[in-house]
């Protein structure tokens, strides 16, 4: 199966590098709105690797310094400003859970990767009712050692940024220095070196593990190998690299602010709905109507089903903008090694379980 699947991907005449930049971006396009299931393994991956935080925020109520405190029971802080062992417990307790988080987004990002990989790769063969093996083991720790290499730069840049971001919250909670400003943005006001430093490791880390993902499953690369060649690919290949870096990043920008604003935009009207306690007629300016029947319920409903609508469709275009994003990357993967003449070979090399050997990380 995988043979025949790299047979066909091999035959293909339009391989990357004779596509060139703008060819490759297109078919990108095309892949990514190719069905649902490429979209909805695009999504998963997306969602577990911090996209459903993005889709959450907007239904999110901050808390009031008064309301953090009482929910905190005033234990969070001594006199002194430092954090009581009340807080330090619940901290390591987050840390606890983000770390069985991020241990299953490394797990499942790496199978989706490898879906994904593997079917832009087999172009006429990812639909749903073809089965399909699993990827090995091996592969599957490859791919997820990679991202967790890559992460520890970010981490870093977390630790650093820390130690600015919880001193500018607790001088703006305990001598706030405008309250007419909302606190997170005073907080970023105060923090923003730590801040941007943050966004800018998770950028760099993010393109360079992304790169050396694919030339783990493509060229089979072991983990440090790969690695140290998507450093090389981004240096050696600066203008078309950085090109499909700035398009994926504007493309998934948009696709975040669609799904931030309608997201937002569909709950506020939920709230509204449901807090409005004059009658819609009265509100509409008709006066000598108030005794006809009361129709906030349906505009209560009316607003509910725009945020499922929303919501589906704020995961729809995030599940389309990672699966052209993870094409755009596997070609220009595949362009940068010259691996037009030898994509056969490469989609036989997939990892997938099977007769062939994979090999392990160096």
């Amino acid at each position: 199966m995988v043979a025949e699947a790299g047979h066909r991907a091999g035959a293909r005449p339009d391989a990357p590098t004779r596509l060139g930049w703008f060819g490759r971006t297109a078919r990108a396009v095309a892949f990514g709105t190719a069905d649902f299931d490429t979209i909805t393994v695009a999504l998963a991956g997306f969602l577990l690797r911090g996209g459903i935080v993005l889709l959450v925020i907007p239904s999110v109520f901050l808390p009031s310094v008064v309301g953090a405190a009482s929910v905190a029971g005033l234990n969070a802080f001594g006199i002194d400003g430092r954090p009581t062992f009340w807080l330090l417990e619940v901290i390591a307790a987050i840390t606890v859970a983000i770390g069985f988080w991020l241990v299953a987004a490394f797990v499942i990002g790496s199978l989706t990767d490898a879906w994904l990989i593997e079917a832009v790769v087999d172009r006429d063969g990812h639909a749903a009712d073809r089965p399909r093996p699993l990827p090995s083991l091996a592969l599957v720790l490859d791919l997820a050692s990679v991202r967790a290499l890559c992460a520890l730069p970010l981490v870093g840049a977390i630790l650093w940024a820390a130690q600015q971001v919880y001193t500018a919250g607790y001088d703006e909670l305990t001598a706030p220095t405008d309250l007419a400003t909302p606190i997170l943005v005073r907080i970023y006001e105060d923090a923003a070196t730590g801040l941007i430093a943050i966004a800018a490791a998770w950028l760099v880390t993010e393109v360079v593990g992304a790169i050396a993902v694919r030339r783990v499953v493509l060229l089979d690369r072991g983990v440090w190998r790969a690695l140290g060649e998507a450093i090389w690919q981004l240096v050696g290949h600066p203008v078309t690299s950085l090109a499909t870096v700035a398009v994926s990043l504007a493309v998934g920008t948009a696709a975040a602010a669609f799904a931030f604003a309608t997201t937002a935009t569909a709950f506020d009207w939920v709230r509204i709905a449901a807090r409005d306690e004059t009658p819609i007629t009265v509100r509409l300016g008709y006066g000598a109507l108030t005794a006809a029947p009361d129709l906030r319920p349906m505009l209560f409903i009316a607003a509910a089903v725009t945020l499922g609508i929303a919501w589906a469709a704020a995961l729809a275009v995030s599940g389309a903008a990672s699966a052209w994003r993870s094409a755009a990357f596997t070609e220009e993967t595949a362009s940068a090694a010259g691996a037009a003449a030898g994509r056969g070979r490469q989609s036989a090399r997939l990892g997938l379980s099977g007769p062939d050997p994979e090999r392990s990380g160096d």
